[in-house]
């Protein structure tokens, strides 16, 4: 028993230092039309709620979540660009590199249309649903979920605990722990017109999802988030940068490929519209800073895609 809360110990101490470090963004999307994905359904004000449990690695994986970067925006021909960035496996991405030019150049144009451009960050994890009351069909599965910064800074703080003034120290809890984890109350509010989760909260009493046979069911239905990452969904430096100069108008799109003219409802990060400052003609012109729309919530942006696509279509 000792020896079985040591390890359990040895393991939260390696979430919680995983999880610092991918708090920070430092340097791969799946379709969520993927029958894999839960995705809470919000009602016509926008307001939704779910019980949920995010649950422990597959066995044979390291860690509980796999952390994604994402670029997506519209370019000057209104063709779109939504596609996983080579930096989350360690490798170079060409929009990256652009932006980082156009950064560097000092000019506000530049920066603005960088920042509209930039990678976005998310999660993915397996979840056990306990109460999705617009899909009761959805309890008790197992699915992935996508979601962004604000709802991992909440398991964060449940792995590394601040220190209370009045209490003193706070036992840590893992919240992706099957047997001594916590369920997640996720509670979505509409915030100046977008999607906001700072009313979700993870219980505070440790409890597990069942008994050890169901426990056991249910880690076996784990989707592994490691293939979710696999360098095979990304796009060589090459290609990417081929779409990349398509969606610019440098090169011209083939023809028929509808994936440049609407965007994948594939993240739940947000996708500016980026419009590239006009090419310097003989006669010097000042540069217009690009038309740049970004979703205010990083954790959900679906309805921020569709939007825009309406847009883009009416215009």
């Amino acid at each position: 028993m000792e020896k079985k809360k040591q390890s359990r110990s040895e393991q939260l101490n390696a979430l919680r230092q995983k999880m610092q470090e991918s708090s920070s963004p430092k340097s791969n999307t799946q379709k969520q039309d993927d029958d894999r994905y839960w995705k809470p359904e919000r009602d016509v004000s926008g307001q939704g709620s779910a019980i949920i449990r995010f649950l422990p690695a597959k066995a044979g994986e390291a860690y509980p979540y796999v952390q994604i970067h994402t670029h997506g925006f519209q370019g000057p021909t209104n063709k779109w660009l939504i596609d996983n960035c080579p930096t989350s496996i360690g490798e170079n991405c060409p929009v990256c590199k652009a932006n980082t030019m156009l950064w560097n150049s000092g000019q506000e144009s530049d920066k603005k249309l960088a920042s509209a451009r930039k990678r976005k960050l998310n999660y993915i994890s397996n979840i056990l649903v306990i109460n999705d009351p617009k899909h009761p069909e959805n309890n008790g599965k197992v699915f992935l979920y996508k979601y962004g910064k604000r709802i991992f800074d909440k398991a964060l703080e449940m792995v590394n605990p601040q220190v209370d003034e009045i209490s003193g120290a706070v036992e840590p809890i893992d919240p992706f722990d099957a047997e001594f984890g916590v369920n997640f109350k996720l509670r979505i509010t509409k915030v100046d017109g977008f999607p906001n989760y700072d009313r979700s909260t993870f219980d505070t009493t440790p409890t597990a999802i069942g008994d050890e046979d169901y426990i056991a069911e249910i880690l076996g239905q784990l989707h592994s988030l490691e293939e979710i990452i696999d360098p095979s969904h990304f796009k060589s430096f090459a290609d990417l940068k081929r779409r990349f100069d398509m969606v610019n108008g440098e090169t011209s799109a083939d023809e028929g490929d509808e994936s440049f003219d609407k965007p994948e409802l594939a993240e739940e990060a947000s996708a500016p519209v980026a419009k590239k400052p006009a090419p310097k003609k003989p006669a010097p012109a000042a540069k217009t800073a690009p038309r740049a729309a970004a979703a205010s919530s990083s954790d959900d942006s679906d309805d921020f895609f569709v939007n825009l696509a309406k847009q883009s279509d009416e215009a």
